[in-house]
């Protein structure tokens, strides 16, 4: 079973990264459905706007009160201060629809990427005692291995980890492989979990990495 944590393979899981990602419950039954990435970049996509339009509002707003300053205390000085701050206000206004861009497609083809390895969209996920069902076709547990397990770091807007979440398990399942994927499936992190507890992988009861 291979390990990664954001991006990164690992010999042996740092016992604070598997502390940091339980404790888990298992489900007698849990179900999902796996989506569509469009919807989600869009989704994804608004929210990157109304941050960088509430972001440069702020500058704005900034910017005119510390012209406002300089014009009462000195307003000669606006000869100087005034195109300065259009030069960044111009900048800002360049670089906000680049950067728009730029994060869209980074998003997209990373989303992309992890799509081609799970289930097309639309396919309903179920686990059970008895194994794992993806559109109305059953796996038994006996048939199901762990290949890999992703983990990422969970951060705050400064940009320190505050957690850990498996981010995709990757199966095997009678020989074809298969990711599920959180972020690619309703309901789930309940669905990884039980996928892990199910197969004996808990990272926070020391399973060995190998």
């Amino acid at each position: 079973m291979r390990v990664t944590v954001d991006g990164r393979q690992v010999e042996n899981l740092d016992p604070k990264i598997a502390q940091r990602l339980g404790p888990w419950a298992d489900s007698p039954l849990v179900e999902g459905v796996v989506v569509a990435t469009e919807p989600l970049i869009a989704t994804e996509a608004r929210r990157t706007k109304i941050g960088l339009f509430v972001f440069g509002g702020i500058v704005a707003a900034i910017l005119i009160a510390v012209a406002i300053l300089v014009i009462s205390y000195e307003p000669s000085d606006i000869v100087v201060v005034g195109p300065l701050f259009l030069v960044i206000l111009a900048a800002m206004g360049l670089g906000g629809p680049a950067l728009y861009r730029l994060s869209t497609v980074r998003r997209r083809d990373e989303l992309a990427r992890r799509a081609a390895r799970t289930a097309p969209p639309g396919t309903a996920v179920r686990l059970d005692a008895t194994g794992l069902t993806l559109a109305g076709q059953l796996t038994p547990w006996p048939d199901i291995a762990v290949e890999a397990v992703e983990l990422v770091a969970e951060t705050d807007s400064d940009g320190a980890v505050t957690g850990y979440r498996v981010e995709a398990v990757v199966l095997d399942m009678g020989g074809q492989s298969l990711a599920l994927d959180q972020g690619l499936i309703t309901n789930g992190a309940r669905i990884l979990e039980k996928v892990l507890l199910t197969l004996g992988v808990d990272f926070r009861a020391k399973t060995p990495v190998n």
